[in-house]
């Protein structure tokens, strides 16, 4: 694939899930009970409430950073973690306990799922792929700084870990 085109994915991919999650975090911070509200629930489903206050604060603040591409690997790995939680451990044995007796357990499940399972995917892919060129990371070279170091003759050198 051509570069450009992986940027305007990278772009694309941003935009839009930042802007589906930046309704769903409003709520769980500017809501009624703002985000204390939504952490308290979490235990009820073996989840440590402060894992309600890092997720409500990343769906919201994280999905407008994502959108305009500042510490894009960083919220995208945030976000796929709350939303591979909300997977397995909220929305699937929702969908399999509601699922009517003799339904296909697997589309059920799915059906339960996909939002975000969609928005787990599309996480994991920013995570591998960066924000592209046409973010801040890329204006501020944020990642050129953090995984590369110069020689005194200006030459970068790449960690054995990134070659």
């Amino acid at each position: 694939m051509k570069r450009w085109t992986s940027d305007i994915a990278a772009l694309i991919l941003r935009v839009a899930l930042g802007l589906i999650f930046i309704p769903h975090g409003y709520s769980k911070v500017f809501g009624q009970g703002g985000p204390a509200a939504f952490a308290s629930d979490l235990p009820n489903y073996h989840i440590p409430a402060f894992l309600g206050y890092v997720s409500a604060y990343a769906e919201f603040f994280g999905a407008i950073l994502l959108i305009a591409g500042l510490l894009t690997r960083l919220d995208a790995f945030l976000l796929a973690c709350t939303m591979a939680g909300a997977v397995v451990l909220v929305q699937l044995p929702d969908a399999l306990n509601g699922a009517e007796p003799g339904a296909n357990k697997f589309f059920e499940a799915m059906k339960g799922i996909e939002l975000p399972f969609s928005l787990f995917a599309g996480c994991s892919a920013l995570l591998l792929i960066g924000g592209g060129r046409l973010s801040l990371d890329s204006v501020l070279r944020i990642e050129e700084r953090l995984f590369k170091k110069k020689t005194a003759a200006g030459a970068a050198v790449v960690p054995a870990s990134q070659q």
